[in-house]
């Protein structure tokens, strides 16, 4: 898949998810907990501000994904902050499923095969940096 391709299909799938973001954050980590219970006890706070976090978050990923300069930096930083809460480096993969999930949920058969294919690059892409930054070694 071209670049430019998993682009477009990672920002168009996001404008339908985020059009609706209590909804996202409210299934997404719905999934979550389902995927990976050992998650759980790391939201002790309010979940509908975190999920308003997330679906900031992601917005800045999208955003961002052809300005590496800007958002390597900031994904590692969060990275970073991760550890703080407890986040360990099996859970990314956790929040990966629960993210492919949450968009099948939400957007039902327009999420396509290469819709998932784009998500899962891109985030895989992302993520393993971001483990590689955090957990070193």
């Amino acid at each position: 898949m071209k670049d430019s391709d998993r682009i477009e299909r990672v920002r168009s799938t996001w404008a339908h998810a985020a059009a609706d973001a209590g909804r996202t954050g409210r299934v997404f980590y719905s999934n979550l907990f389902r995927v990976d219970p050992t998650t759980k006890p790391l939201f002790v706070g309010d979940l509908e501000l975190q999920s308003r976090k997330l679906v900031q978050t992601l917005t800045f990923i999208v955003d961002h994904l052809e300005d590496a300069d800007t958002l390597m930096p900031a994904a590692i930083d969060l990275a970073h902050a991760h550890i703080k809460y407890g986040v360990t480096a099996e859970q990314y993969g956790s929040v990966g499923t629960a993210l492919i999930e949450t968009f099948r949920q939400l957007l039902g058969p327009s999420f396509a095969a290469e819709d998932q294919k784009a998500w899962i690059m891109t985030y895989e892409g992302l993520s393993s940096e971001m483990v590689k930054a955090a957990y070193p070694g």
